[in-house]
This record gives C-alpha cells, structure tokens and sequence, in this order.
C-alpha cells in the first residue's frame, strides 16, 4: 500500500479516475479492433521481428487507436508502446501492449490480451488488461484495489509450492538466457502442482490477480508485458519481485509474482544453483 504522501503525489500529477476512463474507453476501441482484424488477417500482414517474435499490421492499428485516445485526453503525458516507441518526456508516462499474444493472436489460440499502464516517476499508478475474446476487463488503480468487471479480485490463498498452479512464458529461441531459463522451468515444475504456458504475460498476470493462477514468473520480456498486471497482482493483495536482484521488475523486465505465501518458495526454487 503506497503511503498517503505518495498517493497525494501522484493525485496532484494525474487525475486517476479520469486516466482510468480513458484506459478502459482505449482498450475497447483496441479490443474491437483486434476482434474484426483477425477476420481479416493475411500471411502478408505478419512480419517477424526475430525468431519466435512476430508483429501484425493489426497490432499497430490498435496501438494508433489507444495513442491518439490517450493522447488527445492527455496531450501531457508521455507515451510509450510496443509498436510505435517512446514519444514525449513527462512525468507521467502511459506504458501499452496493444497485442499481448501476437503469436496466438495469427494462430487463431485463444488467449491474448489488451495491456495500458500508466506510470508516475516510474511507479506503476493505473492498469488495465483486457481481453478481447472473453469480454473480461481487468483493472486496478494504486491504493484501491483490483477488479474483474467492476467486481474486487484477490490472489489465492495456496501455502505451498505443491498445490500451486504456475504460470510462464518461455523465452524466444534466440534469447541469450534460454538454456539457464529452461533449467528454472523444470526446477518450478518438478515442484509446482502445474505449469502453464499460455503466451500473454499480461493476461497471466491478470490471472494471478484473480486467483485463476497461483504464481507467475518470466525473465525475457519489457515493460509494456508486465506493467499493468504487476498493479493488478500487488492492489490485488498479491507481491512482485525481481527473480535475482532487489531492483524494481519493471526495470529488469524480470518477474516473480504470487500471494504471500509461495513467493519466498518460489524465489528459492528460481534461484538454485546447479
């Protein structure tokens, strides 16, 4: 829980609830955009980035949508996506995914996700993941708590590794990490009850906010993967952490998340040693 001086900073920099409408109102657009895109999807709409990593034309059309919402709400603010880059210099910064799952997304599996975070000195304040096939909108606002739909959400409350559902996202064929990542896998996994890997970090995080997954981790992707669902999974009574260090997640883009209970478990089993 942020302490009041925060929260009065923050307040005094951005109005949360207008930020919030504006969110919700963006992913929408960006939900609808992607629901009609992928009718309309095309091998030749695809591009690869690099091996495992692919973008559409969709992705981008719905990160215009969610950049000229936001910005003609908040010309002020900084933005940053995954598509289009980092544009403007504030305090206040919007960090989005407008595709998290793009791989799923062209393949037709049924599980990606919207993600809008927005940042005040680089503390994530307001986020929202929504997913566009099952009309669920997960939302939380620093200091007030998570929400499915309007409803309040909290993580499990499982106590141990053994009973505990997990969830990953492996990292791409060419990431330096790869080998050592796999070893942490199967550490994880010949302890964990389950493992799942269903390809959208952000919507896995939701998932751990609502108590559908126990814990999450990963160590190969970007702020705009993880910033809104770490909001969700700490507002939502949950904890985040680095996988090896004490620095902020958000800046090493590696992600520890569960209740109270299996972090420490988990973090242990992440950090063995060969």
């Amino acid at each position: 829980m942020p302490s009041t001086k925060n929260l009065t900073r923050i307040e005094e920099l951005v109005d949360l609830d207008a930020a919030l409408a504006a969110a919700l109102e963006a992913a929408g657009e960006a939900c609808a955009i992607l629901v009609q895109g992928q009718n309309q999807l095309t091998e030749g709409m695809v591009k690869t980035k690099s091996p495992g990593d692919v973008t559409t034309i969709i992705d981008r059309r719905a990160e215009d949508a969610i950049r000229n919402l936001l910005q003609a709400r908040f010309p002020e603010f900084a933005f940053t996506g995954e598509e289009g880059g980092t544009s403007g210099h504030s305090r206040c910064r919007w960090i989005v995914d407008p595709l998290d799952g793009t791989m799923n997304y062209v393949h037709g599996f049924p599980f990606y996700a919207v993600s809008l975070a927005l940042t005040v000195d680089d503390e994530v304040v307001m986020g929202v993941v929504a997913d566009p096939l099952r009309g669920e909108t997960f939302w939380a606002l620093v200091g007030r708590g998570a929400f499915l739909d309007g409803n309040p959400i909290t993580v499990s409350n499982v106590g141990s590794m053994e009973n505990a559902l997990v969830g990953t996202v492996f990292p791409p064929p060419s990431w330096s990490g790869r080998d050592a990542y796999l070893k942490r896998f199967c550490t994880v996994a010949s302890h964990a009850a389950g493992v799942r890997r269903s390809g959208a970090a952000a919507l896995d995080l939701a998932y751990v906010a609502a108590g559908r997954l126990d814990a999450f981790f990963v160590e190969s992707l970007k702020a705009w993967d993880i910033a809104a669902g770490m909001l969700l999974v700490t507002e939502a009574g949950g904890q985040v952490a680095d996988i090896f260090t004490a620095k902020p997640p958000l800046h090493t883009n590696r992600l520890a998340a569960s209740n109270a209970h299996l972090l420490p478990p988990l973090l242990e089993l992440l950090r063995q040693e060969d």
